[in-house]
């Protein structure tokens, strides 16, 4: 699973809730009030948008207060949302695995074998209604990155060019960078020949 990651837009919603709240709010509103929570939070803080300081009173339980920073001049900004990767969903491995699978099995080794191809979506999305319209959302998966980087994988598996104990990364660009690493072409970027 990929670690949590604080986006831009994550980080502007905490900086308008101080804003609102007078520059500090404890850890346990954030979460509570405003479904903030402590990861973002410490990601803010350890960027340098935020303090978090810990407060012991006399009686019960030391509580945490996140604070604005009033200038935050070495502060880094984290990504945007649609900058950071997402991992492979559960799905989309399911139907890279039996696509390679029956492909193999029935022998094809193109996008014209239309039928493993239907049938591996059948087996990863069961809910689908006919297969006309497995057949037209498989077409659409195929062209899709984190797709075309699992079943790449799983070839390789297949070929035995990835050892078998080898788990496969969560995200498409993982993949690509650990096939390279094993010195995989087909992996790597194409090169083009210049002739003169």
């Amino acid at each position: 699973m990929l670690p949590l990651i604080l986006c831009r837009e994550r980080l502007e919603r905490i900086q308008r809730i101080l804003a609102r709240k007078g520059g500090e709010l404890p850890v346990r509103d954030f979460a509570r009030t405003f479904s903030v929570w402590d990861w973002e939070i410490e990601q803010a803080a350890a960027l340098g948008w935020v303090e978090i300081e810990t407060r012991k009173p006399r009686t019960g339980r030391p509580s945490r207060v996140v604070r604005s920073v009033s200038k935050p001049e070495a502060a880094k900004l984290p990504p945007f949302r649609r900058e950071i990767e997402k991992e492979i969903s559960g799905r989309h491995w399911n139907f890279a695995f039996h696509s390679v699978y029956s492909a193999i099995r029935g022998g094809c080794s193109t996008i014209f074998c239309i039928q493993p191809y239907t049938d591996a979506y059948l087996r990863a999305f069961p809910a689908a209604r006919s297969r006309r319209a497995a057949a037209a959302s498989m077409s659409r998966l195929l062209r899709r990155p984190d797709v075309k980087a699992a079943r790449a994988w799983f070839y390789s598996k297949v070929r035995q060019e990835v050892p078998q104990a080898e788990r496969m990364p969560d995200t498409a660009s993982g993949i690509w960078s650990r096939l390279r690493e094993f010195g995989i072409w087909s992996a790597g970027p194409r090169i083009t020949v210049v002739r003169q």
